[in-house]
């Protein structure tokens, strides 16, 4: 696996505009899109063979940091700058991993594998909602604006199954994943904005470790008993998650997320939903529901006009003041 270049030497103004979405950014979305689609379903399983919820996490994020670490080390890679790690730390590892980590597991607790993966459908109206707010270079017409309301009128109805009594889980599950998400959007928008260009390895094993400490933390403190069992079921999902979700799935998100920026990266929750039911309902038999089905295509729809209504545009140079005034 080569090696992510070193952090970007370009302004902040200039790395805030993506470019054109070439056919490598697209078969990148699509190899993200199973990497990640089947970790919704890697999760329940560990969960539903015994492992606690924080756990679970930590140690996953735990190995992802050893690997991510041994594979800086073996490639030789340039330790980055006190700046550019600080902000890998406090940003990813506290936001985008930890934080969403720590939301998403709690509520897979509640719900199946397959209905989280629908409500990653939010992440991309919630992402252009963050980045709208922190960077100067995004720019909403109204079509954008009415993607937005489109799309949160979709999440409302992801929800809905859940509150009406739906065999997929009980009402807390949609709430703490949908916090997961919001966590990663403002999370990926920040780190574009202060990350100082494309993440190294070495910075992406330290927002792992740092995940993997604050969840470990929070394992230890949370009320109940947090459990690993060493049994066949936990070790594989964790295999999963680590191999593939974690060491595959990191790798290409940063990638993208330097080529396209924060919001076209993350419309890789287009092809999150039908991943993970296929995966659910093929595999593990979960049940779809109609009203699932009715607020994908809500939220797709929503996205399509978001991404279809925003326009990237370097941030205009400051205008000198007129003695005149």
């Amino acid at each position: 696996m080569p090696a992510p270049n070193p952090p970007s030497t370009r302004s902040a103004a200039s790395a805030d505009v993506p470019g054109p979405l070439t056919g490598f950014d697209i078969a990148l979305l699509a190899a993200l899109a199973v990497f990640w689609g089947s970790a919704y379903i890697f999760i329940r399983e560990g969960i539903v063979f015994g492992a606690g919820p924080l756990l679970f996490a930590a140690v996953r994020y735990a190995f992802s940091a050893a690997a991510f670490a041994a594979f800086a080390v073996a490639r030789r890679e340039a330790a980055p700058g006190r700046g550019p790690l600080l902000a890998s730390a406090s940003i990813g590892g506290l936001l985008i991993i930890g934080l969403y980590g720590g939301f998403l597991y709690w509520g897979e607790q509640f719900t199946t594998g397959g209905y989280a993966a629908v409500l990653s459908s939010t992440a991309p109206v919630l992402t252009v909602v963050v980045a709208f707010a922190l960077l100067p270079s995004e720019r909403l017409g109204r079509t954008a604006l009415a993607g937005i309301a489109v799309g949160f009128g979709g999440t409302f109805v992801l929800v809905l199954p859940q509150l009406t009594g739906s065999p997929i889980g009980t009402w807390p599950g949609p709430l703490y994943v949908l916090g997961a998400f919001v966590c990663a959007a403002l999370g990926t928008v920040l780190l574009r904005r202060y990350g100082g260009g494309r993440q190294s390895l070495y910075q992406i094993a330290t927002q792992f470790a740092v995940a993997a400490a604050i969840l470990g933390v929070g394992a230890a403190i949370v009320p109940g008993r947090e459990a690993f069992p060493t049994t066949e079921g936990v070790w594989a999902s964790l295999a999963g998650l680590v191999v593939l979700s974690s060491i595959g799935g990191y790798f290409v998100y940063f990638q993208l997320h330097h080529r396209v920026g924060p919001v076209r990266a993350n419309v890789v929750a287009y092809l999150l939903p039908p991943i993970g039911i296929g995966l659910g309902s093929g595999f593990l038999g979960e049940p779809v529901t109609v009203l699932e089905l009715v607020g994908v295509v809500i939220v797709l729809a929503g996205v399509t006009l978001v991404v279809r209504g925003s326009i990237a545009r370097p941030r205009p140079p400051p205008v000198a003041a007129s003695a005149e005034r």
